[in-house]
């Protein structure tokens, strides 16, 4: 086999495992990769996309945030290692918590976490629905 053929070989594996991920379907927009996982159709994770996008989120900038769904609906976005400890940014996300809990979950209780860039929880974020 000639060394092109080899090296074709190994991207399209590369590309394979890091299709495999174990993060879900993804969308993209503006450059923030929604993720979604089975219990979440792929019609949500549009809306939600669109609806970062509507907001700002999106900005061209590499984002990911996840898509999961138990008993609720998980929003899990990845941010720095430094948001596992530092609050500072608690409002900000306190903000967009409580409004893709109105605006795209139909103002359902919703978990939104704080992931690192594999998707670990660092920790989550209250959301407190209108009705509350």
């Amino acid at each position: 086999m000639n060394n092109h053929l080899k090296k074709l070989g190994w991207v399209l594996f590369a590309l394979f495992i890091i299709s495999c991920s174990g993060y879900g379907e993804k969308l993209v927009y503006d450059g923030t990769e929604v993720y979604y996982k089975e219990g979440v159709s792929e019609d949500l994770a549009r809306k939600t996309g669109a609806y970062l996008q509507e907001m700002g989120f999106t900005d061209g900038t590499t984002k990911s945030v996840q898509l999961t769904k138990d008993s609720v609906h998980h929003f899990r976005m990845v941010v720095q290692d430094q948001y596992a400890t530092d609050t500072s940014m608690d409002i900000n996300f306190e903000a967009l918590a409580f409004l893709l809990s109105e605006e795209v979950f139909d103002g359902e209780n919703i978990r939104f976490e704080l992931c690192n860039n594999t998707f670990k929880t660092l920790r989550e974020i209250p959301v407190h629905a209108a009705g509350e």
